[in-house]
């Protein structure tokens, strides 16, 4: 069982939760927002930029919004087919106005117009959509709810509430992702939204190292998991359950309103909290809304889905496009997703190259996990060209920042100093790795085997972190 700490909550009155609340609330629906205002401000050219990007993805309002510019010469020139074909769209996915709009336009139409709509039509209609864009929902009981049980905790590790945001009196919020080894403990956690940013990271990342999952037969395969974790300056009780339960159905309430950030949480909640014990089946939708309506972390959700086949069909090609998507509107996680993509197999000088330029713009925005899977990929990179083991060490110093005594680190450090020559500093750095791995009872054999090459004065190069 992992070392706990007292809990707080019968003197101090702090205690980590693993409980929700809203972790964005003003910055969600960017996109639609940002189309919005620019139009209210006269802003044409940019609205109907906004619009038609999101309308290409099968966004109703978006649909809607563009086949009222069309009509009326806003941002475009004005244009009754262009305008018909994009209300007809918007009126299949619902828009009820939508089809108001079409009906009084088409009168105006010229013979042979309506053809030339359809074939507009065509271009972004549900057909073109589901080929190209949009997942296939696996049903719920082949959605691999049996392999996530394994993500319920049998020993959760409470940590103490950081000191800065205790003197200061911050509460908040973090969604991790991690893996499970077959050994039952968690690796790689990625933080992928927090509120406020990083101030949580590192106790949230210190809580999942020493968290005790069920462990599985030796050679099977990791699960991937989601948690939500909330920090409170109170104690738990009683009435924290009613609340969560409140807050769940507000959530609900406002994503079946057509709000794209509370289509995220939702999705969210469904697949990061336990109590819940939900499908990714059911979240996948919710997510896709927000997608469609330009929420970039949503966009990367669908992808990872897609990539990944969680609650839906394994589609890659769909997947990577989200990606794209989503690392285009700078979400690093996407572009963290799309670098180990590269990697996997066996990589040639051209994939590290791609994946190294992801990592890079990853790294820039000074994500956690741009920097440690750059870090990783300079030290031990297959191709010498891709390697520069003493950037890695400079990335690591940042690294080290946000963990504690997570032993990937530095297993980093240590390649990184065998790549250089320094065998000496490698095996200490590779021992301190050891260390820490044994205090959280993880697999020590490709350790080992590690320690072994920087004894024998050999460098050790391959993937330290898998995707």
């Amino acid at each position: 069982m992992p070392r706990r700490t007292a809990n707080p909550g019968l003197s101090s009155g702090l205690m980590l939760l693993l409980l929700v609340s809203a972790l964005f609330s003003g910055t969600a629906a960017a996109d639609l927002v940002s189309g919005g205002k620019a139009y209210e401000s006269g802003d044409y050219d940019r609205a109907f930029k906004d619009y038609l990007e999101l309308a290409k993805l099968g966004q109703p309002t978006a649909q809607f919004n563009i086949a009222v510019m069309y009509a009326r010469g806003e941002g475009t020139r004005a244009s009754d087919i262009y305008a018909y074909a994009w209300a007809t769209l918007a009126a299949e996915n619902g828009v009820e106005k939508a089809k108001a709009l079409a009906d009084s336009l088409r009168p105006k139409l010229a013979p042979g117009s309506e053809q030339i709509a359809a074939d507009i039509e065509a271009q972004y209609g549900h057909a073109v959509l589901d080929q190209h864009l949009l997942p296939k929902i696996v049903a719920e009981e082949n959605s691999g709810l049996g392999d996530r049980a394994r993500c319920h905790p049998q020993h959760v590790y409470f940590p103490v509430y950081p000191p800065e945001a205790q003197r200061q009196g911050i509460q908040g919020k973090v969604y991790v992702e991690f893996s499970i080894r077959p050994d039952g403990r968690s690796r790689n956690p990625r933080i992928i939204y927090a509120v406020p940013r990083e101030l949580f990271d590192a106790t949230t990342r210190d809580s999942l190292l020493h968290t005790e999952f069920a462990p599985a037969p030796a050679g099977s395969r990791p699960v991937e998991c989601t948690m939500f974790f909330q920090f409170e300056m109170r104690g738990p009780g009683s009435q924290d359950y009613p609340r969560l339960d409140k807050f769940v159905h507000d959530t609900l309430n406002k994503a079946q309103s057509g709000d794209p950030g509370a289509q995220m949480l939702y999705g969210m909640l469904l697949v990061g909290l336990p109590q819940l014990n939900k499908p990714r089946s059911q979240a996948l939708p919710w997510f896709l809304k927000s997608a469609q309506a330009g929420v970039p972390i949503a966009q990367f959700q669908v992808g990872y889905s897609l990539l990944k086949g969680w609650g839906c069909d394994c589609e890659e090609n769909k997947g990577l496009d989200w990606l794209r998507l989503a690392a285009q509107a700078g979400e690093a996680d996407a572009e963290v997703t799309l670098a180990m993509y590269a990697l996997r197999g066996d990589p040639d000088e051209a994939r590290q190259t791609q994946a190294k330029l992801w990592l890079e713009q990853a790294a820039a925005s000074g994500n956690h996990d741009g920097q440690l899977y750059l870090a990783a990929l300079l030290a031990a990179a297959p191709g010498a060209e891709t390697r520069d083991p003493k950037r890695a060490l400079a990335l690591l110093d940042e690294v080290f920042r946000g963990v504690r005594d997570d032993p990937t680190a530095f297993e980093i450090r240590a390649a990184a100093q065998a790549s250089s020559g320094d065998f000496k500093e490698a095996v200490k750095s590779e021992n301190k790795a050891i260390a820490e791995a044994q205090h959280l009872k993880w697999d020590l054999a490709p350790l080992n085997e590690r320690l072994a090459r920087y004894t024998e004065n050999q460098p050790w190069y391959g993937p330290l972190l898998e995707f």
